[in-house]
Parts: C-alpha cells; sequence; structure tokens
C-alpha cells in the first residue's frame, strides 16, 4: 500500500510561485495520490496574490489533482491537544493533528517546528 502524503501549505505556495523543486515534486505525483487540508485551502485561496482570477484558478487546478480532508471533531480535539503538549501554532497543530488523524507523512518544509511529535512522520520535499 502506498503510503499517505498530506501536503502543508509551504509547499504548494513554492509551486505557484514557480519554485522548480516544488514543480519537480508534484509532478512526481500520480494524480489523486497527495491529500491536503481543508486548511490549507483556505489559507491558499485567502492570500492576497488570489486576488488575481488567474492565480485563483491556478491554486484550484493544483488542489484539484489531490484530495481534500476536512477538518472534523477528532481532528479538533488532537490539534488542541497538540497545541497545549507541543506549543505549536493553530495552524500548524491542526496540520499535525491532520495529519496524525490520517496516518499520513507530512511534507513540509517547516520540519523544525513539526519534529518535537515523535508520533508524526514528515517528509522534506526538496
Amino acid at each position: 500500500m502506498a503510503k499517505r502524503l498530506l501536503v502543508d501549505t509551504d509547499v504548494f505556495v513554492d509551486y505557484l510561485m514557480g519554485e522548480q523543486h516544488a514543480k519537480e515534486f508534484f509532478e512526481s505525483l500520480p494524480e489523486g495520490t497527495f491529500y491536503y487540508s481543508a486548511l490549507t485551502k483556505l489559507e491558499l485561496l485567502s492570500s492576497g496574490a488570489c486576488s488575481d482570477s488567474g492565480v485563483r484558478a491556478a491554486t484550484n487546478g493544483l488542489l484539484s489533482l489531490g484530495k481534500r480532508i476536512e477538518l472534523d471533531e477528532p481532528a479538533i480535539n488532537l490539534a488542541a491537544e497538540v497545541k497545549r503538549e507541543h506549543g505549536l501554532s493553530l495552524i500548524d497543530s491542526i496540520m499535525a493533528a491532520t495529519a496524525l488523524q490520517q496516518k499520513a507523512e507530512l511534507v513540509t518544509k517547516n520540519i523544525g517546528e513539526f519534529k518535537k511529535i515523535k508520533e508524526l512522520l514528515l517528509m522534506k520535499p526538496y
């Protein structure tokens, strides 16, 4: 069984900014094989760059290649626990909780913050 990859917002931002390593990372993944949090969609679409309809369309296009994970009650409770125990930001706590709940590897460039959580599987994409 292939491992589940939950892609953090920072990797999407790099791709949308034209970062070659991020482009290569996403191109290496078969369509529909990566996951992202509903929070990631909110973060991306609420950015100033998405005021431009072309950027917004590109963002939605990239997201459509993956599968969105909604923030449910168990994830909220786990995120609160992660925040209390590890002192992460609210957003990082939600990302970590989502990855833990989904038994997914969190793909992020922000390894330093997340490595506080021993149970969390991490991957630095480039």
